[in-house]
């Protein structure tokens, strides 16, 4: 996402926070956590028996005691709780004396407020609360999973360090990961795994600053849990829609009056900004510069071009049809510069039974000035200053940020041919992001109005703005010359859909296989190109740049263009990973259960 997507999520975002923990702590400062330690011990049921002890310095303050606030509830589904059962065995100091306090149910945390009303401590304090949580591990096909979060970021004061150890009598523990920082951060931390697998030791790098926490994975073999784990679900409450939309006749009247207004306001919107301009008539053999905005149901006179028209790449064909420089452009652009003698394309070999097909490149010769500027990050992308060969599969996770900046130099292509009358990409970010913005605003309106009894009345704003968000496609507009070059790269795909019928032209034409292949990839129509070339030796048009793994044949190669294809436009669009449920999926800081915080009183 752009910045004009981003900004209004963020200020959506922003106003829509509820009150942030440090501003519910208001001034819970002046002490601090001098070390924060958790022990959890596995238990072969799945049940976790926790031990935290939380060392604090009160200083010369006059505090009851702290509080620790442990999250039991979380959303799991449209119809689903998943809660954690939660049991406290004990509360004590550092020398096993108990410490007075009380269990309350604070939204989803469960709240143990730690310490005398009746009296103050000041200075050092140890608090050790010791509880069992059934239902937080996770199953998965190939291991059972801890993920959880040790400490949570709702502690408004700073905390010197944070460790934790996992235990599981008998061994069975494999994997571990760390995470450490604000949420959402994938900052390691450190992580150790015994050679018996019974133990394994995490630890933060430094201290944390409020917000800031540590987050633990841990694998553990398959089998040594039983039962499988698995959640454990409540049905969210039903009440809450007869609660805030009764069948009151004014808000309903009002809600169907604001729906026609919103769709209908829409669609002006469309008719107005979203249709393409069009030439009165076939511009590249009339000249007539004269235009008009395309008519409703207007069909275009598509008449088979047998040359790609203009002598447009593929890529530029791509951008053109659906207004979009995807990853499949960029693909076929690869494929493009092999064809013209830029690099060779090689399959290679299976490493076992399982394994999956790479695809070896390598450069034949360097680009002198000749190359489109897409074209030209597009292969200096895959092979840098010193490269001359790459694995397809060593661009994952590396070639995203070249092919952002491809994506970018296509769209930049096309608005210098003056194909649209905006960037489409910024057009659809801009809509993207008021349909955002509307459906929060409609959020805020269902529970404005929900204090009344008409929260159904904000409805149909929320549903404006997901089809403001969802037709963001719809408000890029191409101009006359735009339209005028789909018409003409419709036609040229008409010719490549229809190939078969004319086979034997293609026999006066050696290289017109390899050289149009591109295009079929743009089009989706590689397999009817290479029907075409049935019984055709096309190995000439093609050995020059690919070498694949078993004999040639014009469906075999077809088959294999649109797996290397296929793997190109997954590897090359790939992105380091983002958190998720499995901690070894790409875990960050604040994933997984736990967390919470507390604070002093």
């Amino acid at each position: 996402m752009r910045w004009p997507l981003v900004a209004p999520l963020a200020l959506v975002f922003v106003l829509a926070l509820p009150s942030a923990p440090d501003a519910r702590a208001g001034a819970d400062t002046g002490w601090k956590i001098e070390g924060f330690r958790s022990e959890i011990a596995i238990q072969r049921d799945g049940t976790l028996l926790i031990t935290e002890t939380i060392d604090v310095d009160f200083a010369a303050l006059e505090k009851h005691g702290i509080f620790r606030e442990i999250p039991i509830e979380y959303s799991y589904d449209s119809e689903h709780h998943r809660i954690y059962q939660l049991e406290v065995v004990s509360v004590t100091n550092a020398d096993g004396k108990s410490w007075h306090y009380t269990r309350s149910r604070h939204g989803a945390n469960i709240q143990l407020k730690i310490g005398d009303p009746d009296q103050t401590v000041t200075g050092r304090q140890s608090y050790v609360i010791t509880y069992g949580v059934a239902g937080v591990l996770n199953a998965f096909d190939d291991h059972d999973e801890l993920y959880w979060n040790v400490n949570g970021p709702d502690w408004p004061v700073p905390t010197r360090g944070v460790s934790a150890t996992v235990s599981l009598t008998g061994g069975g523990l494999e994997r571990a990961d760390c995470f450490q920082g604000s949420t959402g951060s994938d900052e390691a931390c450190t992580k150790v795994v015994n050679d018996a697998g019974t133990a394994m030791l995490f630890a933060s790098e430094g201290g944390f600053g409020p917000g800031e926490q540590m987050t633990i994975v841990a694998g553990i073999d398959k089998g040594q849990i039983s039962p499988e784990p698995a959640p454990i679900l409540v049905d969210k409450p039903e009440n809450w829609w007869e609660k805030n939309f009764p069948p009151a006749t004014g808000a309903i009247s009002a809600t169907i009056v604001l729906l026609i207004a919103g769709i209908g306001g829409f669609a002006l919107l469309w008719w107005r900004h979203g249709r393409d301009r069009v030439y009165r008539s076939l511009n590249y053999l009339t000249q007539d510069p004269s235009e008009e905005t395309r008519p409703m149901f207007a069909r275009d006179q598509v008449v088979v071009e047998y040359t790609p028209p203009d002598e447009l790449r593929p890529a530029q064909m791509g951008v053109i049809l659906d207004e979009r420089a995807d990853t499949k452009d960029v693909t076929a652009t690869i494929i493009d510069l092999a064809v013209r003698g830029y690099l060779t394309i090689e399959e290679k070999e299976k490493s076992w039974i399982f394994g999956k097909t790479d695809w070896h490149l390598t450069k034949k010769k360097e680009t002198s000035g000749e190359l489109l500027q897409y074209e030209t990050e597009v292969f200096t992308g895959l092979f840098n200053a010193t490269a001359t060969e790459v694995d397809v599969s060593d661009l994952k996770n590396e070639f995203y940020k070249d092919l952002a900046e491809a994506q970018e130099k296509l769209y930049a292509d096309a608005m210098k041919r003056k194909w649209f009358s905006r960037n489409p990409d910024t057009a659809r970010d801009w809509a993207q992001g008021a349909g955002v913005v509307i459906a929060a605003a409609g959020g805020g309106l269902v529970w404005l109005l929900g204090l009344s009894g008409w929260a159904i009345a904000g409805v149909p704003v929320i549903v404006v703005g997901v089809l403001v968000f969802l037709g963001s496609s719809l408000m890029s507009k191409r101009t006359a010359a735009g339209s005028e070059a789909l018409r003409r790269t419709l036609g040229f795909r008409l010719f490549i859909e229809t190939a078969e019928k004319r086979r034997q032209e293609f026999n006066e034409r050696a290289n017109i296989f390899a050289e149009y292949l591109p295009y079929a990839i743009v089009f989706g129509s590689v397999d009817k190109w290479a029907r075409a070339f049935r019984d055709i030796d096309t190995t000439p048009s093609t050995g020059s740049w690919y070498t694949g793994a078993a004999m040639f044949s014009a469906a075999d190669f077809s088959r294999s263009l649109e797996s290397f294809s296929s793997s190109v436009s997954s590897v090359i669009a790939s992105t380091p990973g983002s958190s998720g449920g499995s901690g070894f999926s790409g875990g960050s800081s604040g994933g997984g259960g736990g967390g919470g915080g507390g604070g002093s009183w």
